[in-house]
């Protein structure tokens, strides 16, 4: 059963994000090293770069999420999921989805709830920087929404699927085998996104 078109878009766009929280890691860490030997070398600190820290763990955080979420990158406990016949797993994948856009859904109904409040009162930051926090936060609230979409939107898939082809629900909602982690490491066989299972 191939992948509907919105979810290789999802891919596309999940894959843009996580380079996106890529890019920011590596700019923080420029930043650091250019603080560092200014410091040591010149006594003088740039200030704000652990403040500009906190709000890139943020964003990775938020950024990562539906990329990991499209390689079935998400940890879940499968001790005895392996021990149920085929059909039971099959709609235990879509309950594990279902759980999981639903806490997707809470945090970002919450992440908005803050930047509202945050706006209300024109936050600022009492820090060197002096941010707006309505920066970092919306920048927060896309990430988790984005999220919030993509599980939504593959828990729909996974449901598609457990009625019309129940059989292919574990191949693409199934966690990750141990086979295949290992595989991605010794043979250097990277997993594939969604779109391609």
């Amino acid at each position: 059963m191939k992948q509907p078109l919105v979810i290789r878009g999802l891919d596309g766009l999940a894959t843009l994000c996580a380079l996106l929280a890529g890019v920011a890691v590596a700019v923080l860490s420029v930043l650091i090293v250019v603080d560092i030997v200014s410091r040591t070398a010149l006594r003088y600190s740039l200030q704000g770069t652990d403040e500009l820290g906190g709000y890139t763990l943020a964003l990775v955080g938020s950024l990562g999420l539906p990329y990991a979420l499209m390689r079935r990158g998400h940890p879940r406990v499968d001790i005895f999921l392996r021990r149920f016949p085929r059909r039971a797993r099959a709609a235990l994948h879509v309950l594990a989805y279902a759980a999981l856009a639903g806490f997707a859904i809470f945090m970002t109904v919450h992440a908005v709830a803050e930047l509202r409040t945050t706006l209300t009162y024109g936050t600022i930051t009492n820090t060197p920087l002096q941010t707006p926090l309505a920066w970092p936060q919306a920048l927060w609230v896309a990430g988790t929404g984005f999220f919030a979409l993509t599980a939504s939107i593959l828990t729909l898939d996974a449901l598609r699927r457990l009625f019309l082809a129940p059989a292919t629900v574990e191949a693409v909602y199934g966690p990750l085998s141990v086979e295949d982690e290992v595989g991605e490491y010794v043979e250097d066989k990277p997993m594939l996104p969604r779109s391609e299972v």
